[in-house]
């Protein structure tokens, strides 16, 4: 890591929240970087961030650290603190799409539990792919409204090992298989994706582990690995 934004992502992917981090003057750090880190590229990162702010903030910073003691020191880091903080968000948004903004917008309203304490469990759970891929999903889901093609995506891609029925005599039924184990976090989530993507005349039945059983073929039909629906 060099730059300031590079610290963010990297504080993003380490889910640490943006506010514990603290910036401060690195008073020896090199010209050559941003980031005074303890190792060269080093891929974690603390939760003080020690920062050139000479390297491209100079007029900014240039008054704030003279020579002699300041007169209130503690006041004088709480502002760099601040400072480097909305210089470092400037950083991470002059490199976003209008697609990255709104979807930046959409999770800290789901952090903030607009959309229910469920939604916030549910992405709190996932990891960084899996949370861009729900606010893509869910960002589609607002410009279409609710599609069936945009749930089937979504268990497709944050359901692991799944497979999705439409059956013909109900149109509004919708099977949905996973090898996975039964276990509450997943159920929470395979709720959630129904509540979110689907209108509410759709029923969908989950088969947890065994696959139900389909005439004609052999691998759905073993003996004690089949569900019967």
């Amino acid at each position: 890591m060099m730059f300031l934004w590079e610290a963010l992502l990297c504080a993003r992917m380490a889910q640490i929240p943006e506010q514990e981090l603290r910036f401060v003057h690195a008073r020896h750090g090199s010209p050559y970087m941003e980031l005074s880190l303890p190792c060269l590229n080093q891929p974690w990162l603390d939760k003080d961030v020690e920062v050139n702010t000479y390297y491209r903030f100079y007029s900014i910073f240039k008054a704030m650290f003279p020579p002699d003691p300041p007169e209130f020191p503690a006041l004088r880091d709480s502002l760099t603190d601040a400072a480097v903080h909305m210089l470092a968000q400037n950083d991470i948004m002059r490199g976003m799409t209008r697609e990255d903004y709104h979807k930046k917008l959409l999770a800290d309203e789901v952090m903030r539990g607009g959309f229910g304490e469920t939604a916030v469990k549910v992405f709190c759970d996932m990891d960084k792919k899996e949370q861009e891929k729900l606010l893509s999903g869910w960002l589609n889901s607002f410009r279409v409204g609710s599609a069936l093609p945009i749930f089937l995506d979504m268990v497709h891609g944050l359901i692991d090992d799944s497979i999705v029925y439409l059956s013909r005599e109900n149109p509004d039924e919708i099977l949905l298989y996973t090898g996975l184990k039964k276990e509450q976090k997943l159920e929470q989530r395979i709720a959630f994706l129904a509540d979110t993507f689907l209108d509410i005349r759709y029923h969908v039945e989950v088969f947890y582990e065994h696959h139900f059983g389909i005439i004609d073929i052999g691998e759905t039909m073993r003996i004690d690995e089949t569900a019967i629906c």
